[in-house]
């Protein structure tokens, strides 16, 4: 089935969050994201390749995923490919994926671990702390409506399939949701510098919340005013700051490995943001 020069305008629009959000859903592009994309619950609403790509070793697996979902692929040409792709050499491969229509459930986004995201403007660090959560099992992230769009092309890239994995991925203004971390019993950590030191730092023997800022601006004033416990890791070398998902990595280790981490579940009955 080939593509209408409307619809094919309509893709293409898809590199723009105004469009992604006014459409709805997002392009994803490349074999192993598409594969994800069709395994997840996520709704799949095409998947469009290019006669070169159904020759690759790859194509099978993803053609059974699109017959499973009883539908068509859609065909590309060469020069539509290259149109759409964010990438210098595209494979030849896209899935086009609905947005979620609602925000998650209170008893999914208050579920801890929380792994808070604050205005991380680079989209290939936000894809990376958006893997990083899902390789630790973290069931909640929130991502600040100031950060990069959590479904724009390189943040998919960076995520590695993290969009299709986590239990609870949501961005929006958090403004009221920090407010119901403290009425239901979540500790509020922060990486920032001047903080406690990591190695000296024992984790609240109850549920938290870990909230990492911008490589730039660190920590924005809001968040700094709502911790209860600044903490930073050790360094011995020149590097003014680590980079925002490297610091992300360590600490998620840290406190999820921890003895004294006990986890709690918060009051589904308690309703809040969003």
């Amino acid at each position: 089935m080939p593509l209408s020069q409307r619809a094919f305008k309509d893709l293409r629009a898809l590199r723009l969050k105004k469009h992604r959000r006014g459409q709805g859903r997002c392009l994803v592009e490349g074999a192993r994201l598409a594969a994800e994309a069709l395994r997840s619950s996520m709704g799949v609403q095409q998947v469009l390749v290019t006669a070169g790509f159904t020759r690759s070793e790859a194509w099978p697996a993803i053609e059974a995923g699109v017959r499973t979902r009883g539908s068509e692929p859609v065909f590309l040409t060469d020069t539509q490919a290259e149109q759409l792709a964010d990438t210098r050499h595209p494979q030849g491969v896209f899935a086009v994926v609905s947005l979620p229509v609602e925000p998650p459930r209170p008893e999914q986004l208050y579920q801890p671990p929380i792994f808070i995201l604050d205005d991380i403007a680079d989209p290939g660090n936000l894809g990376t702390l958006l893997r990083t959560a899902d390789w630790f099992g973290v069931p909640s992230v929130w991502v600040s409506s100031k950060s990069a769009d959590i479904y724009n092309p390189k943040v998919f890239r960076g995520g590695m399939g993290a969009h299709f994995h986590l239990p609870s991925l949501w961005q929006g203004d958090m403004t009221a949701c920090a407010g119901q971390l403290a009425d239901r019993g979540i500790a509020l950590l922060g990486a920032a510098l001047g903080g406690r030191s990591l190695d000296q730092f024992k984790p609240p023997g109850k549920a938290w919340a870990l909230v990492v800022g911008s490589e730039a601006r660190g920590l924005s004033t809001f968040w700094r005013e709502q911790l209860d416990e600044a903490i930073t890791i050790p360094g011995s070398g020149q590097a003014e700051s680590l980079n925002a998902a490297v610091a992300g990595g360590i600490i998620l280790h840290y406190l999820l490995h921890s003895s004294s981490f006990v986890e709690e579940r918060c009051d589904p009955a308690v309703t809040g943001c969003p």
